[in-house]
């Protein structure tokens, strides 16, 4: 049958066939374009994503790269874009107020959303909340750092030691834990140096593979407190109240790093009345100056919390305040199953962990200079944040 246009006149079958032709080459036209567009696009999405820190944010989906020039690139090893990838945080939703009644284990459990919330915002808003990407290399970078580690294999549970946090106590209850009785190693003096050498020390752990293991599945615990009075209970504790050999040595290099002559130490009193190695304006200074602590290795106990747990990387399971000592502690010993064990983290004979009254830091703060004031906020600015402490407790007493 001949093809007929609308008038009625025939159509050749030869144009009809260059109809076919012309939107045959539309349609090849349009698949090259596609296919062109498409090899491109991905050419350059693989060339974005092997730019750092560029591609750390790519990769996390993240979509607003503004910040992208707030990334600290002078951060310790642990830090390294190798080894750690930029994951925002899961916002965590705390439990609307309810007219419900809410036992004590309830409100335990809305303080840990609570604590946990915190810790996610702050990460996310400092651009921390990092994956770590390569856990044989972040072993192996922070060997240091997992000598604040402890383990139990049988309750599959990690704990991270903050020095002036209740470390003895939780080091006592891991201890028994692991199947210790005797009572002599639960002295003061005795439960840090065997918890140092034992093998529940996840630095003492020879195999990288279940260090890796423990770290990546065990539930974790850390206990955590407000800055200042931290640093209060440690210089009281170290240079103020029971001076030894060890802690006159550090002494002698805080007063070297500040210029000082190192024969002082020992021989002025503080505001208690005792003779302290340093003065607690001294002490401040000295933990406050980052190049002058990775000069001398600084001691964990004037270690900002961050630097030692990394919550920014580890999503830590339970999370102890001081100020809710007991509580806090109770209930996370029930839900690892020992919490019979409460006993150990309050049993009189260890450094037991006091929180300092307002009168007490009030005076210890009365001895710094507003510069130094500032300078220790800028050193434990992550702690505060991450913790939710307010910094009120900084603000200098009128003289």
């Amino acid at each position: 049958m001949t093809a007929m246009d609308a008038r009625g006149f025939n159509i050749p079958n030869k144009c009809r066939s260059l109809k076919y032709m012309f939107f045959a080459c539309l349609i090849l036209s349009a698949l090259v374009t596609y296919v062109y567009i498409n090899n491109v696009f991905h050419s350059d999405r693989d060339f974005l994503n092997s730019i750092s820190p560029v591609a750390s944010l790519l990769r996390a989906g993240r979509k607003d790269v503004s910040s992208i020039g707030n990334i600290n690139t002078s951060q310790a090893a642990s830090e390294h874009l190798h080894v750690l990838q930029y994951v925002p945080r899961k916002k965590i939703t705390e439990r609307p107020p309810t007219t419900e009644l809410c036992d004590e284990e309830c409100q335990w459990e809305r303080r840990q959303i609570r604590y946990k919330a915190d810790v996610n915002q702050a990460c996310d808003l400092n651009n921390e909340a990092r994956q770590i990407t390569n856990w044989a290399e972040w072993v192996k970078v922070n060997e240091l750092v997992l000598q604040s580690f402890y383990f139990s294999d049988k309750h599959k549970t990690i704990y991270c030691e903050v020095p002036k946090s209740a470390c003895t106590g939780m080091k006592r209850v891991f201890y028994v834990m692991n199947g210790g009785k005797d009572k002599k190693v639960l002295t003061k003096m005795n439960i840090h140096p065997h918890s140092f050498r034992s093998n529940w020390r996840l630095s003492n752990e020879k195999s990288v593979k279940k260090v890796i293991e423990r770290l990546k599945t065990y539930k974790s615990i850390m206990i955590v407190r407000e800055p200042f009075a931290r640093a209060v209970s440690g210089y009281q504790d170290k240079f103020d109240l029971r001076p030894n050999g060890f802690w006159k040595d550090w002494a002698k290099t805080m007063l070297k790093s500040e210029g000082k002559d190192p024969s002082l130490v020992g021989t002025r009193k503080d505001i208690s009345g005792h003779k302290a190695l340093v003065t607690f304006e001294e002490f401040i200074t000295f933990t406050t100056n980052t190049s002058v602590v990775n000069k001398y290795r600084g001691d964990q106990h004037w270690i900002p919390i961050a630097e030692i747990c990394f919550p920014c990387q580890f999503n830590y399971d339970f999370i102890i305040k001081i100020e809710n000592m007991k509580d806090d502690v109770e209930y996370t010993l029930k839900r690892i199953g020992e919490e019979k064990l409460l006993q150990y983290m309050f049993e009189k004979g260890g450094h037991e962990t006091k929180s300092s009254n307002s009168s007490s830091k009030e005076a210890y703060l009365s001895q710094l200079t507003p510069d130094l004031v500032l300078a220790f906020k800028d050193r434990f600015v992550k702690d505060y944040h991450a913790f939710n402490y307010s910094m009120d407790v900084l603000n200098l007493p009128q003289r």
